[in-house]
């Protein structure tokens, strides 16, 4: 039954159906509309107000940004890796054989093969190579999905640095052989090491929220 002053007013929020407004909108709190009727009685009823989601709210995961600096310096010191540990395992095989160490163990394409002992020794040494630099895709790149990238790139430095050291194109059969098995080595090894990296659980922080 109505008062004299006509229906009391309703706070209660009203359903968005039919305004056309996506289905993920939510009501807020209602606002008062004050309507005239048509008998000059002002009634007070609750019109619902729908937001839609603002965009751009939902970002990426781990989005990644383009750093040529970085991508550059991880260049740079993956090279250094790769000769580094190189040199260091050509001079303990050769130590162990008592052989002098040289440049053309390193860059000389000819000098790879199984006839002579610093070819063999020299496949040795850059298979070895390959699992030291796996350990340093793991260490310094950190991304399995780079990890072939960065193997690629390392060797293809490595055949301009033959190519300028001997003056030639390397075509020897071996020599590309042993490039291909150190490639898939050293990348197969260590994307399995970063992979294993990233698939570790994330510590969560147990220490309670404190109320403000």
């Amino acid at each position: 039954m109505g008062s004299l002053l006509g229906p009391r007013p309703s706070f209660l929020p009203r359903r968005c159906q039919g305004d056309g407004r996506p289905a993920e909108a939510r009501c807020v709190f209602p606002q008062v509309v004050r309507r005239p009727r048509n008998d000059g009685v002002a009634a007070l009823t609750g019109a619902g107000s729908c937001r839609a989601p603002r965009a751009g709210m939902a970002g990426q995961f781990r989005s990644y940004v383009w750093d040529p600096l970085l991508i550059l310096s991880q260049i740079v010191l993956m090279q250094t890796v790769y000769y580094g540990s190189l040199g260091l395992w050509l001079a303990l095989v050769d130590a162990l054989v008592r052989s002098s160490p040289s440049l053309d163990q390193m860059f000389d394409a000819e000098i790879l093969g199984f006839s002579t002992p610093p070819g063999r020794l020299s496949m040795m040494s850059f298979v070895l190579n390959a699992l030291t630099c796996a350990l340093g895709l793991l260490y310094f790149i950190r991304r399995g999905k780079q990890c072939l990238d960065f193997t690629v790139t390392v060797h293809f430095f490595h055949l301009l640095g033959c190519w300028l050291y001997s003056s030639r194109f390397p075509s020897a059969l071996t020599w590309w052989l042993v490039q291909a098995v150190c490639i898939a080595l050293m990348a197969v090894i260590g994307e399995y090491l970063c992979m294993r990296t990233e698939l570790k659980e994330i510590p969560l922080s147990s220490a309670p929220k404190s109320n403000v």
